[in-house]
């Protein structure tokens, strides 16, 4: 669909927002108040090619398509003004992809509505200026993820997806002066992953102290290039769904060059512990947000993801 405009409005009486919650780190500083909870797109589809993801799997090539801004604020009104809704989710895959109607769109609702608490996804490249990012602070956008993946060059440039390290830094020193909370989206498991540059990763996310990292393993989902190289090579696939879940205990991560798939997982699940038990996290998260989120993050290292 071409004019997605002509896509009818979420049907928002069969998803109820005050049956949904947001993501607990999302509500860090308001964790008695997750719901009610909603998420929107003001695009649709991703004009990147990076290997490892299955967005334009669909399409069979990359795309951008744009909602008008009076669509999005049409729908904004109808969660804020019928379903009192406050925490939001923007779930464009680049939100920040064209500056120009970024700004609109913020300008626009943080003239309308000041206490919006939303979250959105950002391509570090995208990020052209510090003024984008105040722009986005502004209309209650508090949260961003960046798909920042690996830290070493090597592992980036073979998935496409090579940020130069300079810019990576500048666009991080950006966004927490604004205000912003980041996410920080990571890979192990890469094609050009080993021990040293997973470890390389993992300290880079440590060193920067993200207010939220995701761990990721990497995963050939059917579709991608990741996927169909694996098919010429011959490399063992899961059998069922269940092996492309990153948190089954069925969970087969694509092996690398120089690692197993277990060890690749191994190395996930360790990294995961490491990073959220770090004192150093617990303190930042205690003194911004208060003990009740530090508590938060350790009841969740009480849960073991159970693994073959």
């Amino acid at each position: 669909v071409a004019d997605i405009d002509q896509l009818p409005m979420t049907a928002w009486d069969m998803l109820p927002p005050s049956r949904y919650r947001a993501h607990h780190w999302h509500c860090f500083d308001r964790l008695h108040a997750r719901s009610p909870y909603a998420a929107i797109f003001t695009n649709m589809g991703c004009p990147y090619s990076c290997t490892f993801c299955s967005v334009n799997v669909l399409a069979g090539k990359p795309n951008i398509r744009f909602h008008s801004i009076q669509h999005i604020m049409d729908e904004l009104s109808f969660l804020i003004e019928n379903h009192k809704v406050r925490n939001i989710r923007i779930l464009d895959n680049v939100f920040t992809i064209n500056p120009d109607r970024l700004e609109e769109i913020c300008g626009n609702i943080g003239r309308r509505w000041g206490d919006l608490n939303m979250w959105a996804y950002a391509r570090v490249e995208s990020i052209k200026s510090s003024d984008m990012l105040k722009v986005m602070k502004r209309a209650g956008v508090n949260w961003l993820a960046y798909g920042f993946e690996a830290a070493h060059e090597r592992v980036q440039g073979a998935i496409n997806k090579a940020t130069p390290h300079e810019h990576t830094e500048k666009v991080i020193e950006w966004t927490k002066e604004a205000g912003i909370n980041i996410v920080g989206n990571f890979i192990f498991g890469l094609p050009e992953d080993d021990l040293d540059s997973m470890n390389m990763t993992l300290s880079m996310a440590k060193s920067h102290n993200f207010e939220w990292v995701n761990f990721y393993c990497a995963m050939a989902y059917p579709g991608t290039a990741l996927y169909n190289k694996a098919v010429g090579d011959g490399t063992p696939l899961p059998s069922a769904w269940a092996g492309y879940s990153q948190y089954s205990s069925e969970s087969m991560p694509l092996p690398t060059k120089h690692l197993t798939s277990k060890e690749v997982l191994n190395f996930r699940d360790h990294a995961f512990q490491e990073y959220y038990r770090d004192r150093n996290y617990l303190n930042m998260i205690e003194k911004k947000y208060g003990p009740q989120a530090s508590d938060f993050v350790r009841k969740i290292l009480t849960i073991e993801i159970k693994r073959k």
